[in-house]
C-alpha cells in the first residue's frame, strides 16, 4: 500500500485575519452614516478617492446639455469646470456603452478598459469610470493620471468609491438624463404604492423631487397617488 498523504501537508499556513477595519472604509461609513446633504457627502467621497489613489484631480463629470458635460464636483475645489475635446468625446461614448475608457499620452481617442484584466501604466494620462445604477449611467469619474503612479492605484477601492457616489447621485435630479427610477411612462400598477411612498420618504416628503426620481411629472404623481389610494 502506497501511503496517502495527508491533505495537511499542501494546506498553506493561515494567515491571521486582521479585525481592523481599513481607514478607509471606516472614512465611507462615517460619511454614509453622518449624511445630510448630498453634494457635502458626494464632495467627501470625492476627496476620499483621490487620497486613496494618490491622484490630486478627481472629478465627477455630469450632463451639461445633449453633447456636453461639466465638472459638477471636483477634488481641487474647481466647480464647473470645462473638459478638454478628448474628454467631452470619450463622455459621450461613455454614456451610451457604459464601459470604462482610458485616454493615453499623444492619443485623443479613448481606448476600452477592462478593469479587473488591464493594467494602467504611466501611459494612461485619464481614466474614466461610468457611475452606474440599474443599467443607467448617472455620471462619470474622471481620474487625472499625469504625474501619478497608476500603476499603484486599487481599481477595486475606485469602483466601490464610485459606487457610493452613484447611489448618493441617484437621489438627485441629474439635468438631461435619466435618474435612477425613470423609466417610460406606464399605466397606473396595483403594486406602485409602496415605492412611490418609498420614494416621498427618501426625499424627504418633497413629491415633487421624487416624482422627477421616478420618472414622472408631479401631475402623474398626483394621480397614481389619489387613484392607488382610493382603491386601497
Amino acid at each position: 500500500m502506497y501511503k496517502i498523504a495527508d491533505i495537511q501537508d499542501y494546506r498553506q499556513p493561515v494567515m491571521p485575519v486582521s479585525s481592523t477595519p481599513s481607514a478607509w472604509l471606516n472614512s465611507v461609513t462615517e460619511i454614509i452614516e453622518s449624511r445630510y446633504h448630498d453634494e457635502d457627502s458626494i464632495q467627501q467621497l470625492l476627496l476620499l478617492v483621490a487620497e486613496n489613489s494618490g491622484l490630486s484631480n478627481v472629478s465627477v463629470a455630469l450632463p451639461d446639455s445633449p453633447s456636453r458635460f461639466k465638472a459638477q464636483y471636483c477634488s481641487t475645489g474647481v466647480s464647473n469646470g470645462v473638459y478638454s475635446f478628448a474628454v467631452q468625446h470619450a463622455l459621450c461614448r461613455q454614456f451610451e456603452s457604459r464601459e470604462w475608457l482610458v485616454i493615453k499620452d499623444g492619443s485623443e481617442r479613448p481606448e476600452r478598459f477592462e478593469p479587473f484584466i488591464d493594467a494602467l501604466s504611466h501611459q494612461d494620462r485619464c481614466l474614466l469610470v461610468p457611475l452606474v445604477l440599474r443599467q443607467s449611467v448617472l455620471a462619470v469619474l474622471v481620474m487625472d493620471l499625469r504625474g501619478a503612479r497608476a500603476d499603484g492605484i486599487d481599481l477595486a477601492l475606485v469602483n466601490f468609491l464610485g459606487a457610493q457616489i452613484a447611489h448618493m447621485l441617484a437621489t438627485q435630479v441629474v439635468p438631461n438624463f435619466k435618474t435612477l427610477y425613470a423609466r417610460p411612462y406606464q399605466r397606473v400598477q396595483a403594486d406602485e404604492l409602496s415605492d412611490i411612498q418609498s420614494a416621498i420618504t427618501k426625499c424627504s416628503g418633497n413629491k415633487t423631487m421624487a416624482a422627477k426620481v421616478l420618472g414622472l411629472t408631479p401631475r402623474q404623481l398626483r394621480y397614481r397617488l389619489s387613484k392607488l389610494s382610493g382603491e386601497c
